[in-house]
């Protein structure tokens, strides 16, 4: 039995669609994973929309994005955030460090808010 195998992820759902419809036209079956949940979270989370294929048409899906100018999953993995590409030292951290940076930072805000208000209300 075949596998189905992740052979690219796309920051943009439209470039995994177009990928995806390359293939289709070269007779290889292919799958967009996580293409609406790009779109609907696009700006807020860069989850990243993955193109899946059987293991059996790697090769030729390979070559296929090769020949169409795509790029290869390994030369996309330090693209910034969409957060990052606003707050540039955010770039140096993952982005695990990301949210919990940006968990604190609603904490913090919170707790000045409550201060304020009790200093105000006092």
């Amino acid at each position: 039995m075949d596998k189905i195998v992740e052979i690219a992820n796309f920051y943009q759902a439209d470039e995994a669609e177009m990928f995806a419809s390359l293939l289709r036209a070269e007779g290889i079956a292919c799958y967009v994973r996580n293409g609406y949940s790009n779109r609907i979270l696009q700006g807020y989370v860069d989850i990243g929309a993955r193109v899946e294929v059987l293991d059996r048409d790697v090769p030729r899906a390979l070559k296929i994005m090769e020949d169409g100018g795509f790029m290869h999953p390994e030369e996309e993995d330090d693209k910034p955030t969409a957060l990052s590409r606003f707050i540039p030292f955010l770039r140096n951290i993952s982005f695990g460090q990301q949210i919990a940076l940006f968990i604190l930072l609603i904490a913090f805000i919170l707790a000045l808010l409550i201060y304020i208000n009790s200093y105000l209300t006092a």
